[in-house]
């Protein structure tokens, strides 16, 4: 795994603050120690981020019983139909952005889904109102997508598709759910599920005290002052011992 940087923003003068991004070329072999090292895969390249994921076989015993709602059914698709099927899954993704106010374009306009690859879908009454996607790597799934229409918001689909997922991933033996970065407002809702974990950069934490005080930093910086007060009150916290 060759690990590289990219370093486009930095001052000095007046701020100690330098914008670094890590990447890393991942061989398929090394995929899974990326993941557990905090990098996600981008498809062209891996980038390190504070990332999340699921201890599976915690959810599973302490996790709350989650019914599924009349009227709700599920099938999973291979990632080449749902390739072939991406009308479907576009008008989704659409109205998921637009109802949580994100800024995003539909990631399959420049990414391929390949067989390796599974897309759960959801139906409402025998239409379908959500997906979610994995990809697989060893013993641990990267649920790096999930979109729902908010059509019927009593369903609670995101709740049950997690869920779902992880049940389903408990029975087939996988051992950790990644569940992309961790940053901003819209991440809160992780620190709330039983088995949670974040990378803090150097190692895995169950301390959602933590992981909550990074977001709430995240939502707090407008500008580089904010962002030298950020960096002055929490980058203590992981100096090396």
């Amino acid at each position: 795994m060759k690990i590289w940087y990219e370093h486009p923003f930095g001052r000095l003068d007046k701020y100690d603050i330098q914008l670094v991004k890590v990447y890393a070329e991942v061989e398929p072999e090394e995929e899974e120690l990326a993941l557990a090292q905090g990098f996600i895969d981008l498809d062209d390249k891996w980038q390190q981020m504070r990332s999340t994921r699921i201890n599976i076989a915690e959810y599973v015993k302490t996790a709350p019983t989650f019914k599924q709602r009349k009227g709700v059914t599920t099938e999973k698709w291979k990632g080449s139909f749902a390739q072939k099927h991406l009308n479907l899954l576009e008008p989704i993704y659409d109205r998921y952005i637009e109802h949580n106010d994100f800024n995003s374009r539909f990631p399959f306009n420049s990414y391929t889904l390949k067989d390796s690859e599974v897309v759960w879908c959801y139906y409402y009454e025998d239409q379908l109102c959500a997906w979610s996607i994995w990809s697989k790597y060893g013993k641990s799934i990267d649920n790096w997508q999930f979109a729902w229409d908010y059509a019927q918001p009593s369903l609670h689909l995101g709740r049950f598709s997690l869920y779902n997922e992880i049940h389903q991933a408990h029975e087939k033996n996988y051992k950790w759910f990644y569940l992309g970065g961790g940053y901003d407002s819209s991440c809160k809702w992780k620190a709330d599920i039983p088995g949670f974990e974040w990378w803090t950069g150097k190692e895995w934490s169950k301390d959602t005290g933590e992981f909550l005080m990074h977001i709430n930093a995240d939502c707090f910086v407008e500008d580089l002052e904010d962002l030298d007060n950020v960096y002055r009150s929490i980058y203590g916290l992981h100096k090396p011992n």
